[in-house]
């Protein structure tokens, strides 16, 4: 497990504004985008065996022939309530809580050092796995269930509830507590704080789709940048975190 002194690092702090934390960690991200595309690669690749283990990729494929290439609603609602998409889903919902959510840790760990002009190991980006884990999955999962419950609700209610998550995964990593602290201390910053988190929040997911742009495979470079600013936001709200002891 990794520690953190007490002396404060020597690293670049953003403003607490949105253009100011967006520049600080796009700033970072260039630097460090292949590690989080390593991450996205290690977590597409999941899902595309799931989905050919369960098979619904072919499933997929036939309902889109079925449907003359068009869209045809009964077709699809029936998918979406058939045993194997439910088991896809379920599958997919557990790798995202126990696979990526290390993953996401892994990301802020690789941009604080980047920041502080550390060395980065590639090692680092697995760094969830090994600190903290059960709590990093416990918040994954409680991340997982609001987004669900957003998304149930036709997404809208996401630009609203989401912020309140916004500094969990940095809190777990950077203070080593449980999820249900890294939660109410997230939520009591982003409460006093609402309206600018929430444009940050907006900002930083926009930003992570543009990806989409290039044939959406461009997502599994750009995805992770919402992450990124998790980390440049905890800088700029909380505090720039300690350097970390090198054992």
């Amino acid at each position: 497990m990794e520690n953190f002194n007490e002396f404060e690092s020597k690293g670049n702090v953003p403003n607490r504004d949105s253009g100011s934390i967006i520049s600080h960690a796009f700033g970072i991200y260039k630097d460090i985008f292949i590690y989080p595309l390593v991450a996205g690669l290690i977590f597409f690749i999941v899902i595309s065996i799931l989905l050919s283990l369960t098979g619904v990729w072919a499933i997929f494929m036939d309902a889109s022939q079925n449907s003359g290439g068009g869209y045809n609603p009964d077709i699809y609602r029936e998918l979406y309530h058939g045993t194997p998409f439910l088991t896809f889903a379920g599958s997919a919902s557990l790798f995202n809580i126990l696979l990526f959510s290390p993953l996401v840790v892994g990301t802020i760990y690789i941009a604080h050092k980047k920041n502080i002009k550390q060395d980065i190991q590639f090692s680092d980006l697995f760094i969830g796995y090994k600190q903290n884990f059960l709590n990093i999955v416990l918040f994954g999962l409680i991340f997982a269930i609001v987004s669900g419950i957003c998304s149930w609700l036709f997404y809208i209610p996401a630009v609203f509830v989401m912020p309140f998550l916004f500094f969990g995964y940095p809190f777990l990593l950077f203070q080593n507590i449980s999820a249900i602290e890294a939660l109410k201390r997230s939520i009591d910053i982003v409460k006093n704080n609402y309206v600018d988190i929430l444009v940050i929040n907006l900002l930083a997911y926009l930003c992570s789709l543009l990806g989409f742009f290039a044939c959406c495979i461009g997502i599994i470079i750009t995805y992770m940048f919402y992450y990124s600013t998790m980390y440049s936001a905890y800088c700029a709200y909380v505090a720039l975190p300690r350097q970390l002891e090198q054992n």
